[in-house]
């Protein structure tokens, strides 16, 4: 197996040296028991051995048309420029990479690191209402000025929750972080879905393929496993790369001065410093913890960069849009590629078990 990116030097070698000439063994088996089934029909004057014969021949052509046909489009893929084909469509300043291949890769990564991103502001937000809106104050009765005389004379005094407003925001960053959570994670599903395919091991289900239509019974599977090395070598990057161009500044403001995708940019929603000041000492330090002025003055959302909610919340919605939405499109389409394809190599495919299994 090779480690080298796709459209290099290595890797082409490797189809070269190791996927084609196993589907050519492959095509040559499957054709050595198709002429073997067809004289053993002549023979024994079979007809339904002679029929097989003939269309599995058929069949064995097609599987060979779809190996020049994939090695051509990986070849397209390869030497697209898609700066130039961003340009094409409106898209001016792309500033990705160069090869379909490369931007599919390149939208995945940047996918879960704005995803990640996005966690890391949610999080500030969610953990700072979260501490003001449990805050407590107990109010003395009787008070006067500062002083509240009921609780000389016993435990006489109102119980409150100052910031307990904040739980209704509490309870939309809670959302929104399981959301981005979700996104995170499943970007790097996406991305190992296609490592899996650019290491080479979806390829190898194509001379697998071959040969299995070739066996009684087995053509569904065969034609299945074909299918899905079109569907994931082709039609998952095309997409993905489809969208590293939407996204480029539109989503990833990669062309502004502070992306979203550099952590630098995060200082401009949190500062992870913004707790009570214990420069005058540990007694300062706990009286203005229980201080709620204090804490409302000084506490996560006064100090710079301040209260970012709302941006928080778009931008984990964002997150939710890169990470999860777009790559599960591009999923979508290559197990509907899959199933046409099947139908087109003669057989039908469950759509609803392919998706469980994936």
């Amino acid at each position: 197996m090779v480690a080298a990116a796709v459209c290099s030097t290595e890797f082409m070698g490797f189809l070269t040296s190791v996927i084609f000439p196993l589907a050519a063994y492959a095509g040559v088996v499957a054709g050595i028991i198709i002429a073997a089934t067809f004289m053993i029909g002549e023979a024994t004057r079979n007809p339904k051995l002679t029929v097989w014969a003939k269309t599995e021949v058929l069949q064995l052509f097609i599987s060979v048309i779809s190996l020049v046909l994939l090695s051509s489009v990986i070849g397209l893929f390869c030497t697209l420029d898609m700066p130039g084909v961003a340009e094409l469509f409106g898209f001016s300043g792309y500033s990705g990479p160069s090869s379909m291949f490369d931007a599919a890769e390149n939208y995945l990564t940047g996918a879960a690191h704005y995803s990640h991103n996005a966690l890391t502001v949610v999080r500030y937000h969610l953990e700072g209402y979260t501490v003001l809106g449990y805050m407590g104050e107990f109010m003395c009765d009787m008070a006067t000025g500062p002083i509240g005389w009921g609780c000389w004379f016993g435990y006489s005094g109102t119980s409150g929750q100052p910031f307990g407003g904040y739980a209704a925001m509490v309870a939309a960053l809670n959302t929104i972080f399981n959301a981005t959570l979700m996104s995170y994670l499943m970007s790097l599903n996406y991305l190992m879905i296609l490592i899996y395919v650019y290491k080479g091991f979806a390829f190898f289900l194509f001379p697998i393929g071959i040969f299995l239509r070739s066996m009684p019974y087995m053509r569904g599977f065969g034609s299945l496993l074909m299918s899905v090395a079109i569907s994931f070598i082709i039609v998952y990057p095309f997409f993905l790369a489809v969208f590293d161009i939407m996204a480029d500044d539109a989503l990833f403001n990669r062309s502004a001065s502070m992306p979203y995708l550099s952590d630098q940019s995060l200082s401009v929603f949190l500062n992870e410093n913004t707790y009570p000041d214990h420069s005058a000492g540990v007694g300062a330090s706990l009286a203005s913890a229980f201080d709620t002025d204090y804490v409302k003055d000084h506490f996560y959302f006064q100090i710079p960069p301040g209260e970012k909610s709302a941006e928080a919340i778009a931008f984990g919605g964002m997150a939710f849009l890169a990470g999860f939405f777009f790559p599960s499109i591009a999923l979508l389409a290559a197990i509907a590629t899959t199933m046409y394809l099947a139908r087109l190599y003669g057989e039908e495919v469950d759509l609803s078990r392919l998706m469980q299994m994936v």
